[in-house]
């Protein structure tokens, strides 16, 4: 009997709303030949016999873009060797959560839409790097979700999981959380394809809905636009 030495473990998820994929309709290809790692009952995919030090994974699902992502084996903890990725929806998709923003940004950009929630807000930890309190809002509705401290700095977080009542952790510092309160900013992250045209997912309903829209392009194309 062969024993195929664990080289990492993957956990992926929705980026739209944070849900763990967990399914076989995922398709792995490393170095350009498809394998198939062993499904966890926890969500892992644990991948097994590669013993190259930096892995080029292509990670493909119906309904969502297709996700390229390298592995270094040596920066991975020998003790839990674990990777995340968060993949994209695609237009238009089998989803019925969410509805879809259009426009035209330059090709293959980032693209992220910004909307603010009026009825929550975020106030910094005591370590005032990555702890964030959550008020008037019930956290289920952002755990795992994108946020963003500002709209046009274009930097996002997310709301990993309660480090005490009412305290949740964030998954890295934040480099510039401001004082005080201040209201939560719901980030959706997309592309443009190469026409540049974009269909970013947000949230169902007039409530909520994006203002404003940032872009980050291959090179310096980038921009910050009202909606």
């Amino acid at each position: 009997m062969l024993d195929f030495k664990v080289a990492f473990a993957l956990l992926l998820y929705d980026e739209f709303d944070g849900s763990a994929i967990t399914d076989a309709s995922v398709l792995f290809r490393c170095d350009g030949r498809i394998v198939t790692p062993l499904r966890k009952k926890e969500g892992f995919y644990v991948f097994r016999g590669l013993d190259q030090p930096e892995i080029e994974l292509e990670i493909s699902r119906p309904h969502y873009h297709t996700k390229n992502k390298r592995v270094i084996k040596n920066c991975l903890d020998p003790g839990y060797p674990v990777e995340r990725e968060r993949l994209l929806r695609q237009y238009p998709g089998r989803f019925s959560d969410c509805e879809w923003l259009h426009g035209d940004c330059p090709p293959n950009s980032e693209v992220l839409a910004f909307s603010e929630d009026e009825q929550a807000r975020l106030q910094a930890g005591d370590d005032g790097k990555n702890q964030l309190t959550i008020l008037g809002c019930a956290a289920g509705r952002l755990v795992g979700r994108r946020l963003a401290l500002e709209k046009k700095s274009g930097e996002t977080f997310l709301l990993t999981r309660m480090a005490a009542p009412g305290v949740y952790l964030t998954d890295r510092e934040l480099a510039s959380a401001p004082k005080g309160a201040w209201p939560v900013i719901r980030a959706y992250l997309s592309q443009s394809g190469s026409d540049g045209r974009y269909h970013i997912p947000v949230e169902r309903g007039v409530s909520g809905r994006p203002t404003d829209l940032a872009y980050r392009g291959r090179g310096k194309e980038n921009g910050f636009m009202r909606l």
